[in-house]
């Protein structure tokens, strides 16, 4: 066998055997990954039927059809009542954002309004709550967690018609309470003040806030990493595999044998002289950096805590909310 046949040969072989499958699971990979990178509400139009008076989201199946209703009409009674939006959200998406996410993107779906939300993420095992406008001053944290004590039982013995039956209640009640009010939606502390509660009464700051979004946060990273895009991946696979073929293709036209010293005369040839001369300098200015920048070190919550030791944060569609979570 000749040696072009013989390289021809293995560019055909390098191509059957690495660049087809190279391709080919990259394609189907495309198609895996995107099936878990779309929203978590797109199994169902959420929008469309919160506009026709949908309040109880219960994607995880744990009430029957009877219990769903009884559940809307009591939703909306309270709710005009206390002169807001009370709203369940249920799931068991091993593939969704963390619960204080979970919640901030489906409010950013709606319009704006004075609306709670409750989310048992059966998934994880946690339970949390956010208050929007006037909920964000009358259901703050220390509320959530009062109502967090009366559901939590119920909740673990899989009662949840009433623990949903209990929070839509009890939510709707604080809005008849002026006694304790937070005004400050500043949630810019990553702890509360160390005196605010000094009986240890409260347990929503005991909740890891960060735990979640760091795992978030770090697979947003890599997300946007183009080393880790699939197909800046392949087109590299392609380069590579391309230049291998292209430098086999070229090696099997004959090798070059004549060189320079086939045409140069070193009986004749040398250095005849050298000469430097100096025309210009430049001089390039830069900016000293600011000795108040962020280093950008550590990964903080999109939350925190304001003066008052409430918790709250902001939905990526700038919506301040208050907020309290608990592990089950």
């Amino acid at each position: 066998m000749t040696m072009n046949k013989l390289l021809i040969k293995l560019a055909k072989t390098f191509i059957l055997y690495f660049a087809a499958p190279l391709i080919l699971l990259s394609a189907v990979y495309c198609i895996v990954a995107g099936s878990f990178t779309g929203t978590a509400y797109a199994s169902t139009d959420y929008v469309t039927d919160y506009e026709n008076g949908r309040r109880i989201f219960d994607e995880a199946g744990l009430l029957t059809d009877t219990e769903r209703e009884y559940l809307e009409s009591l939703s909306k009674k309270y709710g005009e009542q206390a002169g807001i939006e009370i709203i369940v959200l249920t799931h068991n998406d091993a593939h969704a954002v963390y619960p204080e996410k979970y919640i901030e993107d489906f409010e950013d779906l709606l319009p704006v309004d004075d609306r709670v939300y409750f989310l048992y993420d059966l998934y994880r095992g946690e339970i949390f709550m956010e208050g929007y406008g006037l909920a964000e001053t009358y259901i703050h944290s220390k509320r959530i967690d009062e109502i967090f004590d009366s559901v939590e039982d119920d909740l673990r013995n899989g009662n949840y018609l009433e623990a949903f039956k209990t929070y839509i209640i009890q939510s709707a009640a604080y809005l008849e309470d002026d006694t304790e009010l937070n005004y400050d939606h500043n949630y810019k502390y990553d702890t509360p003040p160390a005196d605010f509660d000094a009986d240890n009464k409260y347990t929503y700051d005991d909740y890891d806030y960060n735990y979640h979004y760091k795992s978030y946060y770090k697979a947003e990273q890599k997300k946007n990493n183009i080393l880790f895009n699939v197909w800046f991946q392949l087109l590299i696979s392609l380069f590579i595999g391309g230049s291998v073929v292209g430098v086999l293709a070229y090696s099997s036209g004959g090798v070059m044998t004549a060189g320079a010293r086939d045409y140069l005369d070193r009986s004749k040839s040398g250095l005849i002289g050298c000469k430097d001369q100096y025309t210009h300098s430049t001089v390039s200015k830069v900016r000293k950096p600011s000795s108040n920048s962020s280093s950008g070190g550590g990964v903080k919550s999109s939350g925190g805590f304001n003066s008052g030791g409430f918790r709250g944060g902001v939905s990526s569609g700038g919506r301040s909310h208050s907020s309290g979570g608990r592990k089950l």
